[in-house]
């Protein structure tokens, strides 16, 4: 009996003995299984779906994950990757969900079945709950803060990130709604997750992958652009990425450089970079040996023996003009900046901009006495940190004696390459001891860029559908963007192989002052000729003096609205009407709009020069209008074969047509059908 309890006891020893190996062998093997940031603590997974789960592991070997519904599982491939199908249903508990492979386990807690929906574009959509203070608040953040502890929203932001070439893994982390995560939330995703949650009664998960400033194109894949012979060049840039990057370097390395310390909206250290450029500003400067470059323009363009795709850095710009009979209350006005300028005549400094403002036409006084009969200089330091390296009309002199245009032929010098954020001082000759290569600099504003690095990581991460607030990048683009924000959707869901339905902003009212945002509205709304998409329309909640509207609470309630009409069957909860079809009586046009609700639409009489008829596409006159239920006739005595009508057609056109909830109809142009 002794000898017997010996044996056992030996017996039990060693399976003690082997099985705390085993588990210290599992316990220590950091780098054998591996999931995306994607599945973590707090997460949201689409119920009633079957979800997709993924990651690595070592070459072969057995998946195994556990909900409180069941077991699932798969072998990893070769190179140890593998996807496992997760069906999900209706669970409304909090769970934990458990993935092993057979040395080790990755338990992943307070996970919750809802709805997923991905959240992407510029700064209306990145722009936090709390607003960017002084300048940017959110209606009512405060109250919403205070009262923003719910479990059952939660939201994964992606780190801004870029690469040339698809990514598979992102950084991020899931927070739970309350007073202290919601303030860094998105506020357009915030209130349409507040909004669908109310109506739905289950979770929300919001995936909010933006990035302010940045055009569509950096969002779209390869296969959106490559039918768009303007990114040609751009494309086989990135393709030869690797090569092109050491060649560029190359060409840095023997050119003085020096950090970037100026903060992003610090005027006093942008105005006092590190080394001496101010003497171009001076008025007797021979600039005759500089190139010449037409401007409005890209000034990118000073770099005349390679096509540059992507510049930023600093170029100064020169131009002399003659004053026949001085006048008073001289001003300086000019457009649209991409990204900031120091202006100078006559050598003395008259104005500057940067941040936001640079995004508006501005006007410098000129103090008196400054500009003299006969020639004059005007000297303007240009410096690009990102994106575009733009200037826009206009750029004139006014005064009492009229307004004199300097737009035309301007002298331009490249003074520095910013690059990784160091500026590489070019020699004062513009040129450096080797020709600058043509390289694309992957940043956000690089075609391709932001789709590699903040979406292709989320694919194939089940989701219901996206929500996306962009455009202002692309204003002045239109027919460009309308392609490609086609694309893109298309290109999206072929990546994640489902249709899913895809929500988006109009752009607001905002005084560009270039006429042409009203445009690129009218993109949009064509681009909802695309099935399962839908646009929430901003006429009346914009702001003309700022291009981040406060009212993101009614943006996110109109996006949720589509949802829950057209994904969730709610009835009754669209509020935008858009024209159906248009035709030509005599001289009288009449268009039919898709009503909401029954109801007709209404006139504001207060607006109603915003409703143009024109017979060439050229010369818009106001039309007098009559509505009739759902129908708009429209005429102009000035008219007599009408053929095009446009509505709120202007920076800062706010609509003055309205259907029965309110809400403005769309920005529009139509031909009249024969």
């Amino acid at each position: 009996m002794i000898q017997k309890r010996a044996i056992l006891y030996n017996l039990k020893f060693e399976f003690t003995f082997i099985l705390a190996i085993v588990l210290s062998a599992c316990q220590s093997s950091t780098n054998s299984l591996e999931l995306p940031s994607l599945f973590s603590d707090n997460m949201v997974l689409q119920r009633n779906a079957e979800v997709q789960v993924w990651g690595n592991s070592s070459s072969e070997t057995k998946i195994v994950i556990t909900v409180p519904w069941g077991q699932f599982d798969t072998t990893s491939e070769q190179d140890g990757s593998w996807n496992l199908t997760v069906p999900t249903a209706d669970y409304d508990k909090a769970f934990a969900m458990e993935v092993c492979d057979e040395l080790s386990c990755i338990s992943i807690q307070n996970v919750v079945l809802g709805e997923v929906w991905l959240a992407s574009g510029q700064s209306n959509m990145s722009m936090p709950l709390k607003g960017w203070l002084p300048t940017d608040p959110i209606e009512n953040s405060t109250e919403e803060i205070t009262n923003a502890a719910q479990h059952q929203l939660r939201f994964f932001k992606t780190a801004q990130t870029v690469s040339h070439i698809p990514k598979r893994t992102v950084e991020g982390s899931w927070k739970v709604s309350d007073s202290i995560n919601a303030p860094e939330f998105s506020a357009t995703a915030y209130f349409f997750a507040k909004n669908l949650h109310k109506e739905l009664q289950v979770p929300i998960g919001i995936i909010n992958s933006s990035w302010g400033g940045t055009p569509v194109q950096s969002w779209a894949d390869q296969s959106a652009l490559q039918t768009i012979s303007a990114y040609n060049d751009a494309l086989e840039s990135i393709a030869e990425m690797d090569e092109k990057l050491d060649e560029f370097k190359e060409w840095l390395g023997p050119l003085d450089n020096f950090p970037n310390t100026a903060e992003k909206y610090n005027f006093d250290e942008w105005s006092k970079l590190a080394y001496d450029d101010q003497r171009f500003s001076a008025e007797k400067w021979d600039d005759s040996q500089w190139q010449d470059l037409s401007i409005p323009g890209n000034y990118a363009d000073v770099f005349s023996e390679v096509k540059v795709n992507d510049f930023d850095g600093i170029v100064w710009i020169r131009k002399s003009f003659t004053i026949k009979k001085l006048g008073e209350d001289y001003k300086f006005r000019l457009g649209l900046v991409d990204d900031m300028d120091f202006t100078y005549i006559n050598g003395e400094f008259v104005g500057a901009t940067i941040g936001s403002d640079s995004f508006k036409e501005k006007q410098y006084d000129i103090p008196s006495g400054l500009l003299k009969e006969g020639e004059n200089t005007i000297a303007i330091r240009l410096i690009d940190t990102m994106g575009d390296a733009r200037i826009y009309s206009p750029l004139s002199i006014v005064s009492s004696e009229g307004e004199m245009s300097l737009e035309g032929n301007w002298k331009a010098l490249p003074i520095a390459e910013l690059f990784e954020n160091n500026f590489y001082k070019l020699n004062h000759e513009g040129t450096s001891s080797n020709p600058r290569p043509n390289f694309v600099k992957i940043s956000a504003w690089t075609p391709t860029s932001l789709f590699n690095g903040m979406i292709n990581p989320l694919i194939p991460y089940t989701i219901k559908g996206a929500i996306w607030y962009q455009g202002e990048s692309n204003v002045g683009f239109e027919d460009e963007y309308k392609l490609i924000f086609k694309n893109m959707i298309e290109g999206w869901r072929s990546k994640w192989n489902y249709e899913f339905p895809f929500y988006f902003v109009q752009i607001a009212p905002y005084k560009y002052n270039n006429g042409k945002s009203a445009a690129l509205r009218d993109a949009q709304r064509q681009v909802t000729s695309l099935s399962n998409t839908g646009m929430a329309v901003t006429l009346d909640i914009g702001n003309p003096d700022n291009i981040h509207p406060a009212k993101k609470n009614e943006v996110g309630k109109r996006l949720s609205n589509l949802a829950l009409e057209k994904t969730y069957g709610y009835q009754n909860k669209l509020d935008a009407s858009f024209p159906i079809s248009v035709a030509r009586k005599n001289n009288i046009v009449i268009i039919s709009f898709d009503c909401v609700e029954g109801g007709e639409l209404q006139l504001k009489s207060t607006y109603s020069n915003q409703i143009e008829i024109s017979a060439d596409n050229i010369d818009f006159y106001k039309a007098k209008a009559v509505v009739e239920d759902c129908f708009l006739h429209l005429y102009s005595n000035r008219v007599k074969q009408p053929k095009f009508i446009r509505h709120a057609w202007r920076d800062t056109g706010t609509g003055a047509i309205i259907n029965s909830q309110g809400i403005p109809v769309s920005t529009f142009l139509v031909a009249v059908e024969d």
